[in-house]
């Protein structure tokens, strides 16, 4: 098997020094950083959580129960290593940086002449605690109607959730214990010309694209630790996954129930493409290959992505719809409702769709 012979190599690597596995009471790991290599970091979980720390040249990873990885020398390289997990999750060094933040925390913005002037985005509706890690390494908490920024690091709490409008008129929201980096954004409302890429690293998402994807193919992308998505003018969400988890990306239908554009989701492996409402594919590995598309029903998707869904704005969707239908975009209120029913059935519901998720992966 491909994924088995990745992750041979990976141990073959050889740059553990000192323990190679976590006692869970504050154990620390020294790595050593080589060029262009990939790195594995033992306990995968803890990649997808950890709190990233410069240490001069070296990278710490300081893990929820205080267990740490110490990656020396990684800043000094100029091809740093990709941070992978045995179970095949993938950090890029591009977004292990941003993660990380500045060498002079608060200082970034003195010196590269006020980079926070041009927001590209604000917050449309939130709940709980949700917080910004800027690129200046300052970190703020969230409320309605405040400024995004490019570079930012948001992470939502327990019980909390987030919805954004970009200013391509992109809608994103992002659910509890969620994770995503706004890697960039770059739009001229006059043109409607742009590129924007996003990082989800933990979370339930569910976004619909706005201008850029809808006038310049191929320039929107999100990246979880295992896939990239290729967004082609359409409403998608997913669920960036705990290690060894199912990692899932569902094509949704937009506001009055119609489908358009497409997804791609691709791995190291492979690419599938999704076309029509709900269909749903599954990933577990960026070594591994995306599962044959199946088909979710309503009520599934309901259960696995309604309550982060009911966040996104309809103003702006519909008003997008009306103007690529000639106006007759009212269609589709009233569905606000569906997919909720009783806590038992709903979980249910959840069960099953993981379960068929799982049977197409297998």
């Amino acid at each position: 098997m491909a994924l088995e012979t990745d992750r041979s190599a990976l141990a073959s690597l050889e740059l553990f020094r000192g323990q190679e596995s976590f006692a869970g009471n504050g154990t620390i790991i020294v790595l050593k950083a080589l060029s262009g290599d990939q790195l594995l970091i033992p306990n995968g979980t803890m990649l997808l959580v950890a709190e990233f720390v410069r240490e001069g040249p070296d990278l710490l990873l300081i893990g929820p129960d205080g267990d740490r990885v110490l990656i020396q020398d990684y800043f000094t390289l100029a091809e740093p290593p990709v941070l992978m997990t045995e179970g095949g999750a993938m950090m890029p060094p591009d977004l292990v940086v941003l993660l990380a933040g500045p060498v002079a925390p608060g200082q970034y913005a003195q010196t590269e002449g006020g980079v926070e002037s041009q927001p590209i985005g604000r917050v449309d509706e939130m709940v709980g605690t949700v917080t910004a890690s800027r690129v200046d390494g300052v970190t703020v908490t969230l409320s309605k109607d405040s400024p995004v920024f490019q570079g930012d690091v948001l992470d939502t709490g327990a019980g909390a959730a987030v919805a954004i409008v970009f200013i391509d008129e992109t809608e994103f929201s992002l659910g509890e214990d969620g994770r995503m980096v706004l890697d960039e954004l770059i739009f001229d409302p006059t043109s409607l010309e742009g590129s924007s890429s996003f990082s989800v690293i933990q979370g339930v998402f569910v976004f619909v694209s706005g201008e850029i994807a809808a006038n310049n193919p191929d320039e929107m992308t999100v990246r979880t630790p295992v896939a990239t998505l290729g967004i082609r003018g359409t409403k998608v969400a997913g669920k960036a996954a705990a290690e060894g988890e199912l990692n899932t990306v569902t094509m949704m239908p937009e506001e009055g129930g119609q489908v358009t554009g497409a997804i791609t989701v691709s791995t190291q492996t492979s690419t599938v493409t999704l076309t029509t409402a709900y269909q749903t594919t599954a990933v577990t590995s960026v070594f591994g290959s995306p599962s044959a598309p199946i088909t979710l029903s309503s009520s599934q998707a309901g259960a696995l992505f309604g309550a982060v869904d009911s966040l996104l704005p309809a103003t702006t969707a519909q008003t997008r719809a009306e103007r690529e239908d000639g106006g007759a975009g009212e269609e589709g209120e009233g569905e606000e409702g569906e997919g909720e029913g009783e806590e038992g059935e709903e979980e249910e519901e959840l069960a099953a769709a993981e379960a068929e998720a799982a049977e197409a992966e297998a």
